[in-house]
């Protein structure tokens, strides 16, 4: 059923979902970009630790995985199937991230380590749902691509603002706003520390309000009739969905490419490009992002999504070239690079989910079983399997170079190391991504046969 037109009402629902994406995002972001090097520089943990402790914890999150999306599936409630785990999940979310963001005390690896396993799974129980929910929507190709869209513009939007927020506060770019509103100061530093505090208050606040308006205000479409299909069939199922397995591979090296990069983030523009003000780059790149939404809509409509999603990976991959090349201290001339950066980044995230849909709908023509929510678990383990991966890679190599997070100043040889690491095996990675989904085979046309079968298959 398709309950998604072209008509405000339906565009303020979409609003309404993407919403969700823009809380979640911003409890993620310190995941991907400011954690591991926290706990390395400030904490003071080894820093192959550090990688270690993060590659199990994702390893053991990836478990949960399909083991939530099958049971989304399952779910039967007069609210609908997705609603009641984001309900649920929500406020354990936000408490679970107090104690990873904000650590009390000393902690220790062990600590870290039960910490951030607990917090994924609270993680699983919302985004898992939330994703197959976007993906049961509405059935139209395009849609789907706008849907996504929505998503994303929310995920962008949900950066900028645990990004924005702590600009504000203690980056030293925005000193002179600071000293102009605050005179005598806020008593807030620019250390990994502080910004994550800034960043659990913000979550604390905006994770339910965006929760709650999303399970208001948009509707779940109705349980399809289908096919009941075991526990142990779903793998099976999504073994012979082979548009889908190559969706996964294309998405696992693009996203390991891309995860890396963020991984070594922070790092590269404080100790390699000799920069301090990086939440200030950080934030330019993701405004960037957020404003080219419409247009890798659009272009994900005329080329078709896979085809978009290449020409993505094909700028960011431009942008991490430039950041080789760039002189070190040249805070507006590295600004560019990351404005370049911005340009590629929102299109590596609108097109997978979209594309994952589209494989469900062959795998239920072929099936006669809609299983959405273990496809997208499965992305979902692919994703996480990739930040696992970057950081299980990045921090370990790092050490092995002789890098120091928490040194003013780290040897050429090591610093260059961080380069390499944190920019051109990306480029690498998302080269093979490229060329593992140029010639997707689901593409408009292909997909329109698809869904006048299953049209067909609901009347017969």
């Amino acid at each position: 059923m398709n309950i998604i037109n072209n008509n405000n009402e339906n565009a303020s629902r979409l609003v309404a979902y993407g919403s969700l994406c823009m809380g979640l995002k911003l409890l993620l972001n310190p995941m991907l970009i400011f954690l591991p090097p926290f706990y390395a520089s400030e904490i003071g943990l080894d820093l192959a630790t550090v990688g270690l402790i993060f590659f199990l914890a994702r390893s053991w999150d990836a478990l949960t995985d399909p083991i939530i999306g099958g049971l989304s599936d399952r779910t039967k409630s007069r609210i609908g199937r997705r609603k009641p785990w984001i309900i649920i999940g929500t406020p354990l979310l936000v408490a679970s991230s107090f104690f990873l963001l904000v650590p009390q005390g000393n902690p220790s690896v062990l600590s870290l380590g039960v910490t951030i396993s607990i917090f994924y799974i609270f993680w699983t129980m919302v985004y898992i749902p939330y994703l197959s929910w976007g993906t049961e929507v509405s059935p139209n190709y395009t849609q789907r691509t706008r849907i996504a869209g929505y998503r994303e513009a929310g995920s962008v939007l949900g950066i900028l603002i645990g990004i924005g927020i702590p600009l504000l506060l203690v980056d030293p770019v925005a000193e002179p706003v600071r000293n102009f509103f605050w005179s005598e100061g806020i008593g807030l530093k620019s250390s990994l520390g502080d910004i994550l505090k800034i960043i659990f208050v913000t979550t604390m606040v905006l994770l339910p309000l965006t929760a709650f308006a999303a399970c208001f205000f948009m509707h779940e479409a109705p349980i399809p009739n289908q096919t009941n299909i075991s526990w142990h069939q779903t793998l099976a199922v999504i073994v012979r969905n082979k548009p889908f397995q190559r969706l996964l591979a294309g998405y696992f090296l693009a996203q390991l490419g891309l995860l890396i990069y963020l991984s070594t983030l922070q790092l590269l523009i404080t100790k390699a490009l000799k920069i301090d003000a990086f939440l200030f780059l950080i934030f330019i790149q993701h405004i960037i992002a957020f404003m080219v939404v419409p247009l890798w809509v659009y272009i994900g409509n005329q080329v078709g999504k896979h085809k978009a999603f290449c020409l993505s990976l094909i700028v960011m991959v431009c942008g991490f070239l430039c950041l080789n090349i760039v002189p070190s201290g040249n805070l507006w001339i590295v600004s560019l690079v990351f404005i370049l950066n911005g340009l590629g980044s929102s299109g590596g995230t609108i097109f997978p989910p979209a594309l994952a849909a589209d494989a469900v709908d062959y795998d239920t023509m072929r099936t006669g079983s809609r299983e959405a929510g273990s496809h997208i678990a499965l992305l979902n383990l692919t994703s996480k399997s990739t930040f696992a991966l970057s950081v299980g890679i990045s921090f370990p190599l790092l050490a092995l170079a002789g890098f120091d997070p928490g040194a003013v100043e780290n040897s050429p040889n090591s610093e260059n190391m961080l380069m390499i690491i944190g920019t051109l095996i990306p480029c690498l990675l998302m080269i093979a991504g490229t060329i593992t989904m140029w010639n997707f085979p689901l593409n408009h046309k292909k997909h329109k046969i698809i869904i006048k079968k299953l049209e067909k298959n609901l009347t017969n």
